[in-house]
């Protein structure tokens, strides 16, 4: 089976982080028999790519044969469905939809149209097949019929380290202790003041706490994250809005606790997980959450609760369903 990845979500040398997620994806559908070849439209380095990308994705087409067209952003799925020889299968992300969306609007006005929900829905409504990564998706794109399938987590790469040797190769303190902001700081949605402040109130309220500090994936390659989970006592998650953040199931295969705001299926994924907690988007209240976690052991059994969630696991569902729309097709 022949499959052409759309995106507009994929790492590059200035974003190593952007769409890791894609790239694991397809490099499984690779190990599992399928014959993929990425379109990636690097809009983040230049806004001219989205234009440049009607005509850059029906070349591929005519250039070679594909059985099923994968997007991966409702811009992509907006070309793609301008076709009907392909079939197209859409992966949803984009978990702005749900709402929270006003202080990233006031930061980017551009962002009215990626974060249209019309526009959302004329495209869910012509795909051939809809995957959710959470099952909240399902109702706002009005498609009951979606396929609720988060993205998968390589459980090769996430797994539980030695913190002190975690932090020595990442040339952090062993008299300190770090809680993980997952996420780039610069981006507004993700409210890095939030964690900000509330690990000042930690730090003023707990005289015992002087010694917790905060540091954020910035820019950090993928193949490294696993280092500086491993090396946090905990993963803060201070977010607007998601759609199921995967930086929560990845720090569950590191068996390191998480302490998120009510966002996405942050949710469904921590329920049962002790040592877990979702929290008010409140400082203090994040501070008393993150003093109980900080107090108590810091492993927690959260590789139990993601071993569903592996790549493999993921690249098997999506193979079926691929086998699926294209029978469809053909009748």
């Amino acid at each position: 089976m022949r499959v052409l990845v759309f995106t507009n979500m994929f790492p590059t040398q200035a974003l190593p982080f952007y769409g890791s997620f894609v790239k694991d994806e397809t490099e499984a559908l690779g190990r599992a028999g399928v014959d993929v070849d990425v379109y990636f439209v690097n809009g983040r380095a230049n806004k001219l790519e989205y234009a440049k990308m009607w005509g850059g994705f029906f070349l591929r087409l005519r250039g070679k044969r594909y059985d099923v067209v994968h997007v991966h952003h409702s811009f992509c799925g907006l070309v793609a469905t301008r076709q009907r020889a392909v079939p197209v299968v859409w992966t949803f992300h984009e978990g702005e939809i749900t709402g929270g969306t006003a202080d990233a609007l006031r930061e980017q006005p551009i962002k009215y149209v990626a974060y249209s929900k019309r526009m959302k829905q004329f495209v869910a409504r012509r795909v051939d097949a809809l995957v959710v990564v959470a099952e909240h998706l399902r109702a706002p794109l009005g498609r009951p019929d979606a396929l609720c399938l988060p993205a998968g987590v390589d459980l090769d790469l996430f797994v539980p380290m030695d913190t002190a040797a975690a932090k020595r190769r990442l040339g952090l303190s062993n008299e300190k202790r770090y809680v993980l902001f997952p996420a780039v700081p610069s981006r507004v949605e993700k409210r890095y003041h939030l964690a900000q402040r509330a690990v000042e109130v930690l730090r003023e309220r707990w005289s015992e706490m002087h010694d917790v500090e905060l540091i954020a994936l910035n820019n950090v390659p993928h193949e490294d994250v696993p280092l500086y989970m491993n090396a946090s006592e905990a993963v803060l998650l201070t977010s607007a809005f998601e759609a199921s953040p995967v930086v929560i199931r990845e720090a569950l295969a590191c068996n390191v606790p998480v302490v998120s705001t009510d966002v996405g299926d942050a949710s469904v994924m921590l329920a049962g997980v002790a040592g877990c907690a979702i929290v008010a988007p409140d400082p203090a209240r994040i501070a008393d959450t993150l003093n109980t976690t900080l107090r108590s052991s810091r492993r927690v059994a959260g590789r139990d609760a993601v071993e569903t969630y592996s790549l493999e696991n993921t690249a098997r569902t999506l193979v079926a369903l691929y086998r699926k729309v294209v029978e469809d097709h053909r009748r």
